[in-house]
């Protein structure tokens, strides 16, 4: 089989990106004068990264500049797939030199590197169409890369998150594919003209010359944004008369409520490397495990794993769009009560303790003196020979163990918020494809409104049947499409 000269040429654009290669034979043609002699073929690839006036910008749409350690593209590999969806070429490229977006506004400037590659090339032939795909980052599939079937393409993170598809410079990145752009829609034919370095073949979508527009595998979620540190006046919408109650009084009782950190639940293992859709629907590999799992957490009463409140600013992850394991924020606040509510309470020492105040029938409480005097005329309220006192020193005695605080809780239908501490917990939903996490897409919640005191641990729930605390949100999508969800906490 005869080797060829592939030619990978750089477009220097605002957000392109492109590779150019030389002839090896500088020799001139006796027949074609003046032009470069060649055995092969030429042709020029120009990759359109995903910036704001990139992929996903349909009209309408929400979109954020991505920073240059997420838009910078320095090595990649390209794929020249024949019609029996076979490899016919693939070539790693590496010293790319492209920094993305820098400045901001109308002074966004981008730094376009171009580098020469001498390719050797074989099994591609004049006439024939080939797709072409790019594959930005040098994150491998599980398997060798195969489009026949292009389901067996996988990206797959041993993380918690999909932190090593998301590193500084190196996104993974695939052609965008989706209800914009067919990422199998890029075609080169070559033709005998293109055997010069002047005259190189074109990479087509749709009948016109065009660039291969890419996206992050990943999604980001951005740490969530509070707006609001008191428990609001009014009520939620078709509130019941009960929970008018008991917002009241922790309105009445709360001085302000504070968020303090938040963790980020069911985070898919794995990624088609391309953007895959079954009828109109986002599909995942096939035994898609989630990590930092909903249930992880605990239990109704029990908080089981602390490690997961310690998030970043921002957070990378595969999409999902499971309906049993949503991608879930759980945050976490402070309450802080009125001085009034905080004398004599049980837990007025200088610890991790302090502020730790209980909820009994949607009414907050400091002591259980206070309990005890509400409901005096309840003969054995928490069990016979039970006291406040006798109450208050179980309690001290478990408060530092979670599984006998757990039990405490459960024994006694009591909510406890250790150390004035309180959880809610909210479903990301992506705003233009309800219910799933896409790739390429920013989510930030927003907390709009607190209604509420919550829940004592992450996946707690109020002991009344009535749910009395809830979040309002609002999340924006960025392409990167930007999800912002408002958050009311009830």
């Amino acid at each position: 089989m005869k080797k060829m000269n592939l030619l990978v040429m750089s477009l220097v654009s605002a957000a392109a990106l492109s590779f150019t290669s030389c002839s090896s034979n500088d020799e001139l043609d006796d027949n074609n004068a003046g032009q470069a002699k060649a055995d092969g073929f030429y042709m020029t690839l120009t990759v359109q990264s995903p910036k704001s006036d990139g992929t996903r910008t349909a009209v309408n749409k929400p979109t954020e500049n991505a920073t240059a350690e997420e838009a910078a593209i320095t090595n990649g590999t390209l794929y020249l797939v024949d019609d029996q969806n076979n490899i016919a070429f693939h070539e790693d490229l590496s010293g790319l030199d492209w920094s993305g977006a820098v400045g901001e506004g109308e002074s966004v400037t981008q730094k376009d590197g171009q580098k020469t590659f001498k390719i050797e090339v074989q099994n591609v032939h004049a006439g024939n169409t080939y797709k072409v795909y790019f594959k930005a980052g040098n994150q491998a599939p599980t398997a060798a890369m195969n489009f026949k079937p292009t389901l067996s393409n996988i990206f797959n993170t041993t993380d918690k998150f999909a932190t090593s598809f998301a590193t500084a410079k190196n996104f993974a990145m695939f052609n965008q594919n989706d209800t914009q752009v067919d990422g199998n829609g890029y075609t080169v034919t070559f033709s005998k003209a293109n055997n010069n370095e002047a005259n190189p073949a074109k990479v087509y979508y749709k009948d016109a010359v065009s660039p291969i527009k890419v996206e992050r595998v990943v999604a980001r979620i951005d740490a969530p944004v509070n707006k609001s540190t008191k428990v609001l006046a009014s009520y939620p919408e078709n509130a019941s008369e009960a929970l008018k109650v008991a917002i009241d009084d922790a309105k009445d009782k709360v001085a302000k409520i504070e968020l303090v950190d938040y963790a980020v639940a069911n985070l898919a293992n794995q990624s088609y490397v391309m953007q895959t859709w079954n009828n109109n629907q986002l599909s995942l590999p096939a035994n898609t495990n989630y990590t930092q799992k909903a249930t992880d957490f605990g239990t109704k009463y029990y908080y089981k794993d602390k490690e997961f409140f310690n998030n970043k600013t921002v957070n990378y992850v595969f999409e999902n769009n499971s309906s049993d394991n949503p991608t879930t924020m759980y945050f976490e606040y402070k309450v802080t009560l009125k001085d009034k509510e905080m004398t004599n309470a049980d837990f007025n020492a200088e610890d991790a303790n302090k502020g730790t105040f209980y909820r009994y029938n949607n009414v907050i409480y400091t002591s259980f003196a206070q309990i005890f005097e509400d409901y005096k005329d309840v003969t054995n309220l928490f069990g016979e020979g039970k006291t406040a006192a006798t109450m208050k020193e179980e309690l001290s005695n478990a408060i530092n163990d979670e599984a006998k605080l757990a039990k405490f809780r459960e024994d006694y239908k009591i909510e406890v918020f250790k150390g004035g501490k309180t959880y809610y917990k909210q479903v990301i939903k992506d705003n233009h494809i309800a219910g799933i996490i896409q790739r390429n897409s920013i989510y930030r919640l927003t907390v709009n409104n607190i209604f509420n005191v919550g829940a004592q641990v992450p996946n707690g729930e109020p002991t009344e049947e009535n749910k009395f605390y809830y979040i309002n949100v609002t999340v924006t999508v960025n392409p990167w499409v930007l999800n912002n969800q408002d958050v009311d906490l009830q």
